[in-house]
């Protein structure tokens, strides 16, 4: 019965598309879709404020905000834990300097503007002064309005090295399908168990990156971690398939297998 029903609807739809009706079931099926696959760009609706806030006993004393963009996670973050150490990393200089603007009354601070990779160097980067919360390693789909920038680039290793960083209670990376990088940069600290918790976007820049979703669950599972994705209150953990691999804007967290603990409103 049920499956005779989606066909009827299936067809419905297909044949509808060009006239009015077949436009409005179109709209409200993408709506629908959005809304279950958690699709939207905005921190306090998509369940990312939510899981800083709730957080179940757990002392974060060192966080890495690595596209910290303008500052609004890091603020947020600070917000329920007051006493962490936040670095962050803005490497685009206008987006850097409303960064600091927006983080200058908050102790505990350190703001870098350098991005991180998997190497030292220089990269090419892409800055968009209408959207800096787009800017990418990669292209997008605002590219005429685009600027191309150098930036310099070090290892989240490299880094920590140098500011004595034996521990990171809190990964946090949105970096518009450059995550891969930036997480093979901390090869040293993962591979001696010094990364507890990581948050990362996988959404449409994973198709340039080529670094799908099966990617960063093997990378994971590899180092004893759990992956679910963050929804507006919950966290929904399961194992990869490839129906999960749909590019929607997406965010996840990685927690260690020994501290799952510290996370509530887990799926069952």
């Amino acid at each position: 019965m049920i499956k005779e029903i989606k066909k009827r609807i299936f067809w419905l739809i297909a044949l509808q598309r060009k006239n009015a009706l077949g436009r409005f079931l179109y709209s409200f099926s993408q709506s629908l879709s959005n809304a279950l696959n958690n699709k939207i760009n905005d921190s306090r609706l998509s369940g990312e404020f939510w899981f800083l806030e709730n957080l179940n006993h757990y002392e974060i004393k060192v966080v890495l905000d690595v596209g910290a963009n303008v500052g609004n996670w890091t603020e947020k973050l600070k917000e329920y834990n007051s006493d962490a150490i936040v670095h962050a990393f803005e490497p685009v200089p206008e987006t850097f300097e409303k960064l600091r603007k927006n983080v200058v009354g908050l102790s505990g601070v350190y703001i870098n503007q350098i991005a991180l990779s998997d190497s030292e160097g220089e990269l090419h980067f892409n800055y968009y002064p209408t959207a800096s919360y787009l800017s990418s390693a990669f292209e997008h789909d605002l590219g005429k309005n685009g600027k191309k920038l150098e930036v310099q680039v070090i290892t989240g290793d490299e880094y920590c090295r140098t500011h004595q960083i034996d521990q990171i209670d809190f990964l946090k990376i949105d970096t518009e399908g450059f995550e891969s990088k930036v997480l093979m940069g901390f090869k040293s600290m993962f591979e001696n168990g010094r990364i507890r918790l990581v948050q990362f976007e996988y959404g449409p820049m994973a198709i340039d990156s080529k670094y799908l979703l099966a990617d960063f669950y093997e990378f994971f599972e590899d180092r004893g971690f759990q992956i679910g994705k963050i929804y507006p209150n919950w966290i929904d953990f399961r194992p990869y398939s490839k129906n999960m691999e749909n590019f929607v804007l997406s965010n996840f967290v990685a927690v260690r297998k020994d501290l799952q603990e510290i996370l509530i409103h887990k799926n069952d």
